[in-house]
């Protein structure tokens, strides 16, 4: 268990978890402040990508060459990383339901941060675990002046759903699709490739 530890403290897992915790309270304890859905929205969209940027730092060690050249299986380790770090995320956000008055609701954060997670995994791999928060963050302010009100019924052609995955409402089929597909390209990416140097 010593190795977990070392692991943990290496990746600044205890950093990320605290970040998550202290954003997750702190856009929480705004939501009760705002009464409007669109707000309130922005304000969940805002705690998926903090807790997507939280993994981020984490992707790489303090030695890249040495994550590369170790003889243990790295890809598997990688994978596992995004993995436990995107649950962890779901965990903590989810969590806000035992209040009585969740930031949003379990199915569209696991979504959010499985694409997301997928989205950082990809961008540790092409841009260096110091950018990896770019690819979410980017995705995301991109397509939320598209994007109709919070928490409105899914309309729209299919691959307007696909684009605007992360706001779409739970049960959206293209949106889940979307960001199960990217979760898994982008874990995958970043298994077989680790982080750029």
């Amino acid at each position: 268990m010593r190795w977990l530890a070392l692991y943990l403290r290496s990746r600044s897992a205890p950093a990320a978890v605290a970040a998550v915790l202290g954003t997750t309270a702190a856009l929480w304890s705004l939501r009760h402040a705002i009464d409007e859905p669109q707000p309130r929205g922005i304000l969940a969209l805002l705690a998926f990508l903090a807790g997507a940027a939280a993994i981020a730092p984490g992707l790489a060690g303090a030695d890249i060459d040495l994550d590369r050249t170790a003889a243990i299986a790295w890809p598997p380790r990688r994978a596992a990383h995004v993995i436990v770090a995107g649950a962890a995320v779901i965990g903590i956000l989810a969590a806000t339901a035992l209040t009585g008055d969740p930031l949003a609701h379990a199915g569209p954060i696991a979504r959010a941060i499985t694409g997301m997670g997928g989205l950082v995994a990809l961008g540790a791999a092409t841009l260096g675990a110091s950018h990896a928060w770019l690819p979410p963050a980017t995705w995301t302010l991109l397509v939320l002046p598209l994007t109709p009100p919070f928490g409105t019924a899914p309309t729209g052609p299919t691959y307007e759903l696909m684009l605007t995955w992360v706001i779409q409402p739970a049960g959206t089929t293209p949106a889940t699709v979307t960001a199960v597909i990217l979760g898994a390209a982008g874990t995958l990416t970043y298994a077989v490739f680790g982080t750029r140097r």
